[in-house]
Parts: C-alpha cells; sequence; structure tokens
C-alpha cells in the first residue's frame, strides 16, 4: 500500500505533526518552569537549562534535520520518520525521568507507522522503540531509578501490547480496501457494461451508424429545435441501388460487408454535428444541421460520387451506386411528413434513373 500513496506529501505532513508535539512538549516544559518557580524558586535556572532549554534545542535539531533531508535533499524515507518520531519522544522520557508512565508515550511514533499500512514498517517502529525505551533504561542512571525493573518491562510489553494492536489495525485496514478495490473494480465493469449496452442500443450492429430508433430520437428532437429557433435542418434518404441483386448473387455476407463499406464512405464525408443513421436494410438517412440548402446538396452529391468511385472486390470489382432524396425543412411539416417528403424524392431518384441526388 506504501508505494501507492504521496510519500513525499505525507513525509512532510508527518513532519508538521512532529513540529507540533514538540511545540505542545515545549509549552508543557515552560508550564512546569512556571511551577517551579512558585515553589522551587531556587531550581528555576536549573530547570530551565535542564528541562526547557536543553531538550526543546535538541528536539528542533533533530526536525531541523529531517526538513533538511526531506524538502531539500528529497529522502522520503520512512525509517527516517519513524527514528525521528522515536528520539524527540526519547528526550522528553529522558529529560523528564521522574515523570511516571512517560514511557509510554513511545506508543505514538509507533502509531505513526499505521499511515503507511505497513505491516513491515510497523514491526520496524515497533523494534526501533523498543530499543530505545532499554537503552535510555541502561544508560541513563536517573531514568534506571525511578523506573524499577517491574514498570521497565511493563513498559516494554505495553510497547508489544500496541505493537499487536497497530497490526490489527493495519490488517483491517486492509481488508477493507481490498473490500473497497473490489467494489471499485465492479462498479468500472458494471459501468463499462452499462456504457456498451448503451452504445448498442442506439448503434446499428453492423455499420456502426446509429440505428432507426435512434435516428427517430434525433430526427423529432431537430425538427422541435428548428420550429422554436428557426435553424436549418436538411434530411437525406440513401438506398443503395439494385442491392438486392448483390444479395442473390454474391450472397448476404457480402452484401453485409458492402452495406459495411457504404456506411465507412458516408461517414467520410460527415461533418461534425451531422447525424447518419442506418434507416433498415439498405436505406440510410442522414440528418444535415446548421447548414444551407446548397451545402447540403453539395455534401450529398460528394457522398454519392465517393460510394460510385469505391470498388468492390467481392463483388469482382464492379461499383456500386446510390439514389439520395434530399429535402430542406420547412416549419409547416411535421416529423412524419417531413420525412414523408423526402423519402418520396428518393423514389423520384429511382424512377429518374437511380444514382443521382434528387431534390
Amino acid at each position: 500500500m506504501a508505494g501507492r500513496m504521496n510519500l513525499s506529501l505525507w513525509s512532510v505532513k508527518i513532519l508538521n505533526f512532529y513540529w507540533l508535539l514538540v511545540a505542545i512538549s515545549i509549552v508543557g516544559q515552560c508550564v512546569g518552569l512556571v511551577i517551579t518557580y512558585i515553589n522551587y524558586p531556587q531550581d528555576v535556572i536549573d530547570f530551565a537549562v535542564g528541562k526547557v532549554i536543553y531538550p526543546s534545542l535538541m528536539q528542533i535539531g533533530v526536525l531541523l534535520v529531517c526538513e533538511f533531508l526531506i524538502k531539500v535533499r528529497k529522502v522520503y524515507s520512512s525509517a527516517l520518520i519513524i527514528v525521528a518520531g522515536t528520539l524527540i519522544t526519547l528526550i522528553i522520557i529522558v529529560t523528564h525521568p521522574n515523570v511516571p508512565g512517560l514511557q509510554v508515550t513511545l506508543l505514538l511514533p509507533m502509531a505513526i507507522s499505521l499511515i503507511y499500512f505497513d505491516n513491515r514498517r510497523l514491526l520496524f517502529s515497533w523494534v526501533v522503540n523498543t530499543l530505545g525505551l532499554t537503552g535510555a533504561y541502561l544508560l541513563f542512571p536517573d531514568i534506571r531509578n525511578s523506573v524499577s525493573e517491574y514498570e521497565y518491562f511493563s513498559y516494554i510489553f505495553a510497547l508489544g501490547a500496541g505493537y499487536v494492536v497497530y497490526l490489527a489495525v493495519i490488517q483491517r485496514g486492509n481488508e477493507l480496501l481490498h473490500v473497497l478495490r473490489k467494489a471499485s473494480k465492479k462498479e468500472r465493469e458494471l459501468s463499462l457494461k452499462t456504457a456498451m449496452m448503451e452504445k448498442l442500443s442506439k448503434e446499428d450492429p453492423l455499420t456502426g451508424l446509429y440505428n432507426h430508433k435512434t435516428f427517430q430520437e434525433f430526427l423529432g428532437r431537430f425538427v422541435n429545435e428548428s420550429q422554436i429557433y428557426g435553424k436549418p435542418l436538411q434530411l437525406a434518404v440513401l438506398d443503395i441501388d439494385n442491392f438486392k441483386k448483390i444479395n442473390d448473387t454474391y450472397g448476404h455476407s457480402v452484401g453485409d460487408v458492402v452495406l459495411t463499406r457504404v456506411a465507412e464512405a458516408i461517414m467520410e464525408k460527415m461533418e461534425p454535428g451531422d447525424v447518419a443513421a442506418r434507416y433498415g436494410g439498405e436505406e440510410f438517412a442522414i440528418l444535415l444541421r446548421n447548414h444551407s440548402m446548397k451545402v447540403a446538396y453539395n455534401t450529398m452529391e460528394e457522398i454519392r460520387i465517393h460510394i460510385e468511385s469505391l470498388g468492390h472486390r467481392e463483388i469482382d470489382e464492379k461499383h456500386v451506386t446510390v439514389s439520395i432524396g434530399l429535402k430542406n425543412y420547412e416549419s409547416s411539416l411535421t416529423k412524419l411528413e417531413f420525412f414523408q417528403a423526402t423519402d418520396a424524392l428518393l423514389y423520384e431518384a429511382k424512377r429518374n434513373g437511380k444514382n443521382r441526388t434528387a431534390v
């Protein structure tokens, strides 16, 4: 999990937390200084030097070294962070040996390792803090005099108990993260399936153009826009000439190839915002928006000529043509009347020799 976290960000955040901890420690020491001044004025200087100035300077020194390594040298090491927390805590323990139970504060730097959600870092923190407590007990007589062997082992066991509890927290956290990742994966898969189903419900599976149902939705929407806002709108209906003969001679699979190629040719000449659909069988419908009738006619002629120029090896390099009906929308027409009028122009093109655009 540590590999996925922003180590630079969290190193700075933990360092800021340590600064806050040191600030609280200094405030507590200053309170102790005031109490000493009131009750034991003769010990004020010794307390100020030994309990306030000296430990505060050491703690600030540790943090300044971390600041340099993290922010200047870009050393984003969890070991550095854990050791720094242990040193700051040990300074407090060593300079206040007579404060009972202060050794338990070593659980605090151990808790920092929970941020990484990593068992090895927690184990490292437990080892460092246990060694630090043992070293303080062995090296500083004031601590040995104020802490009995029984109390020392009690603190060691407390650190061990903290390790077990923190380990359970990490394991539980990892379980929750695993559940969340699985849920997120399922959600992404569901979203993908939903998007695919939506796409399949709108598109013709053979040509990739919009299907009949979706075309009708666009037609109704664009007619309404044209009626309300006066936007230009043209409808073209295309039909592949003699397509039945292709199916009868070469088979429906070859017919499907020709349909797909014609659909691709249509899309190549389409303008952004226009809509093309496979209306049914070998018939296509195109909605052209925000164009003049002249531009719409030129576009349809480009499509017709482009389709005619294509050779189809599946039908012995023969060419395929289309007949087109093209009509400009008039506000007096309903959606159905608009389509019927355009469809009538298509049949007019068929009657007049095919391979042409009737307007």
